[in-house]
């Protein structure tokens, strides 16, 4: 895995039927901010077509690099949201505009995510949303 198959997968966050191509079928995934957990590739895939619902949203991922092997490794990213219903993290979010860093620490098996533990920085979004200074 690379910087360009790291920008691919965040790509695909715009499409969750490709994007859960790139998971192993038992995958494991944890949002650590949320404390929200999702186990094997259709609940994953669920998680991921709920999340980026134009709806609540519109979302856009963007890497920024990759640092690891084939093994496993970090991917850091960008989060862009204009927020178009709903709360993000108890706080109203409709009509404002949030954009916050991230980081995916990611396992591999046979060339698929086995296992990814994501970390944002909530502070920021909050600071954007006017919840905190």
């Amino acid at each position: 895995m690379n910087t360009a198959w790291a920008k691919e997968w965040t790509a695909n966050f715009a499409n969750p039927d490709k994007l859960i191509d790139m998971y192993a079928d038992d995958a494991q995934f944890e949002d650590v901010i949320i404390a929200h957990k999702e186990s094997g590739k259709a609940a994953i895939h669920k998680f991921f077509v709920a999340a980026g619902n134009p709806a609540y949203a519109e979302n856009t991922i963007t890497a920024v690099g990759y640092c690891g092997n084939a093994d496993g490794g970090v991917v850091e990213w960008t989060w862009q949201a204009k927020h178009a219903a709903g709360k993000i993290l108890g706080v109203p979010a409709k009509g404002k505009e949030t954009n916050t860093r991230g980081v995916s620490v990611l396992t591999f098996t046979n060339g698929k995510i086995a296992t990814q533990r994501d970390y944002w920085d909530a502070a920021a979004v909050l600071r954007q949303l006017g919840a905190i200074k």
